[in-house]
């Protein structure tokens, strides 16, 4: 990690460059782990950072490809934060930053059940609207299996994110549970638009189209709050830990 913290009186003055700052553009302030300078061991401490610092930027950062402009660069430039602003304590700002990925991960699965289930009633009425050899697609055998899969991936999907986020309430450790989440919810959203895409024909490829948004949508999520294949590494790593 390259952005660091070096203690400055009853403060501390950060420097360095965060990519890929979700909501950065609108924005007030940015939650930024730091590395702190001058220590003899590598540790990292969290900072709330009022974006109209002296010393931070915010800059344009890429579009990604669900065309939405949320994200930016934030260029810390001797950017000094009041030790009111250290997040927990000082040194345990990683501890901090994955607690919040976790809770990150079951937050953003509703989010795709939303866009699936969505897809899943435009896909829906697609096929009974849109007629081949005189009936709806929705008479074809091979489009109810297509529409049936969907349905259970949705129903599978919603299911164990509803678990997952009511053992969350309880306060129950639900690491390895969120990346079964994640990964499961990202994948199955993923197939059900792109069966979404392939029932809606070209106009499921065109631009503009809603099915055409939620696939881009979706495919992000595959790799948004960890890659699938991170979610296989936790998961892993969980059940190596069972009793």
């Amino acid at each position: 990690m390259r952005t660091t913290a070096v203690r400055d009186g009853d403060g501390y003055r950060l420097t360095g460059h965060k990519v890929f700052s979700s909501a950065g553009p609108f924005a007030d302030f940015a939650i930024v782990v730091a590395r702190m300078a001058g220590t003899e061991e590598e540790s990292y401490s969290a900072f709330l950072v009022d974006l109209d610092s002296p010393g931070c930027r915010v800059t344009d950062g890429a579009t990604p490809m669900s065309g939405e402009h949320i994200e930016s660069d934030i260029v810390l430039d001797d950017c000094r934060v009041p030790a009111a602003n250290l997040l927990g304590e000082e040194g345990k700002g990683l501890r901090i930053a994955l607690g919040r990925v976790t809770v990150n991960r079951l937050l953003h699965c509703p989010s795709a059940i939303g866009a699936a289930r969505r897809a899943l009633h435009l896909t829906r009425d697609r096929a009974l609207t849109r007629t081949v050899n005189g009936k709806p697609l929705l008479a074809l055998q091979a489009i109810q299996h297509k529409l049936a899969d969907m349905a259970a991936d949705l129903y599978a999907a919603r299911s164990m994110t509803y678990a997952a986020l009511a053992a969350l309430d309880r306060g129950e450790d639900v690491r390895t549970e969120a990346f079964m989440c994640k990964l499961f919810v990202a994948e199955s959203a993923f197939r059900l638009l792109d069966e979404a895409v392939q029932i809606h024909g070209k106009d499921g490829l065109t631009q503009g189209h809603e099915i055409e948004y939620l696939f881009r949508k979706m495919r992000m999520f595959r790799v948004l709050t960890g890659t699938s294949e991170i979610q296989r590494n936790g998961i892993a790593k969980g059940l190596a830990t069972l009793a």
